[in-house]
C-alpha cells in the first residue's frame, strides 16, 4: 500500500499516499481562518499537516486513529517540513498484520527475542498456582496473540508492534530483579508485572490502525483486566484466594493514584513496586520516543505536553 514514508518527504513533494491519523484539531488563525490540524503517522515517524480548504467537509469524513488517504504537498513552514494537505479521506479497511507494519514501528527488542524472554520467565515461577494461571493464559491463544501483537499505548509509550509486550516484560525483568533488595515476593512481582495491562488486550483494537474499542472506552483496561483475570482464575481448583485477591489489587492499584486511573493505591509492597517499575518503564520509553520525533536540535527536545518539560539527550562519546 505504501509508497513513501515520513523520512523520505523532502520539500516541495507531492504525495498521494496512506497514513494513520494520531492527531486531529480544528483551530482558528491569526486572521481568524478556520484550519484543521494533524498529526500522521507511518512507521518511520509523524508529521504535522494542515486544512485550509474544505474544512468542515473533508474534517466530517475522519477521525483519531483511522487510517486515511491524503493528498498533500510538503513544505517548509517556520523551518520546519509541514504537509498542505488538499484532500484527504477515511479508507474502510482493516489492516492485516503485515500491512499494520507500514504504520508503526516494530519493538526495538524484537518480537521472537520478548516472546522467549516471556516464557522463561514464566518458566522461573515456583509458585505452583501462578504457574497454573499462565497455563491457562496460553490455553487462550485469542488473548496471547494480541498480548504480543499491540502497543502498550496509541500515543504515550511503547507506540509499537509487540509494544505490550515489551513494557510488560520490562517490567517483570527489572522486578525480578529488584525483589531481594525490597524484600518481596519475587513471584508475585513476575506474575504482575506480566499482567499488570493484560487488560489492554480487550481495551485496545485493530482497524484502520490501533484504536479503542467500545468495551476499552466504557470499562478501561483496569477493569477489563480485573474480569479476565477472574476468568482465568476460575478455571483452576485450589487457586488460594488471598493470592488471587492480591495479584487482582496488583491490577487495580497499579496506576497508584485514582486521577491516574487507579480505583486504589498500593495497598502492598509488591503492588508499590510495580507501581513504580510500571510508570518509570512507560516515562522512559515514551521520553525516549519523544526524541527520536521532536528534536528541535541535536541537544534538546520539543516541549513534551504530557511531561511539562523539554529533555536534553547526551552527546554521544
Amino acid at each position: 500500500m505504501k509508497q513513501l514514508f515520513v523520512k523520505d518527504l523532502t520539500r516541495d513533494t507531492d504525495v498521494n499516499d496512506y497514513f494513520i491519523v494520531v492527531r486531529k484539531g480544528t483551530y482558528l488563525s491569526r486572521n481568524s481562518t478556520k484550519y484543521l490540524s494533524l498529526r500522521l503517522r507511518d512507521r518511520t515517524g509523524t508529521i504535522e499537516g494542515r486544512v485550509w480548504e474544505r474544512v468542515d467537509e473533508l474534517g466530517a469524513g475522519f477521525e483519531r486513529n483511522d487510517l486515511v488517504y491524503v493528498e498533500l504537498k510538503a513544505r517548509m513552514y517556520q523551518e520546519s517540513l509541514q504537509l498542505n494537505v488538499t484532500n484527504i479521506r477515511k479508507v474502510e479497511h482493516e489492516l492485516s498484520a503485515d500491512e499494520l507494519k507500514e504504520f508503526y514501528p516494530e519493538s526495538d527488542a524484537g518480537n521472537s527475542d520478548l516472546q522467549k524472554s516471556f516464557a522463561l520467565l514464566v518458566s522461573g515461577l515456583k509458585n505452583p498456582h501462578l504457574q497454573a494461571l499462565f497455563v491457562e493464559l496460553r490455553k487462550r491463544k485469542d488473548l496471547l496473540d494480541k498480548f504480543f501483537f499491540l502497543p502498550a499505548s496509541i500515543g504515550v509509550h511503547h507506540v509499537a508492534i509487540g509494544g505490550l509486550l515489551e513494557h510488560s516484560v520490562n517490567l517483570a525483568t527489572m522486578a525480578k530483579k529488584i525483589a531481594p533488595l525490597t524484600k518481596t515476593d519475587e513471584d508475585l512481582l513476575v506474575a504482575g508485572s506480566l499482567l499488570h495491562d493484560i487488560g489492554k488486550v480487550e481495551e485496545l483494537t485493530i482497524n484502520g490502525g490501533f484504536g479503542y474499542s467500545d468495551k476499552g472506552r466504557l470499562l478501561g483496561h483496569i477493569t477489563l483486566g480485573i474480569m479476565l483475570c477472574d476468568g482465568l482464575i476460575a478455571r483452576i481448583d485450589g487457586f488460594p484466594g488471598y493470592l488471587g485477591d492480591v495479584l487482582k489489587h496488583i491490577i487495580l492499584s497499579h496506576h497508584g493514584e485514582a486521577e491516574w486511573g487507579s480505583p486504589k493505591r498500593p495497598m502492598c509492597l509488591e503492588a508499590l513496586v510495580i507501581h513504580y517499575l510500571d510508570n518509570l518503564d512507560a516515562k522512559v520509553v515514551g521520553v525516549r520516543e519523544h526524541m527520536q520525533e521532536h528534536m528541535d536540535d541535536e541537544t534538546w527536545t520539543q516541549y513534551h505536553k504530557l511531561f511539562e518539560s523539554r529533555f536534553y539527550k547526551l552527546p554521544e562519546r
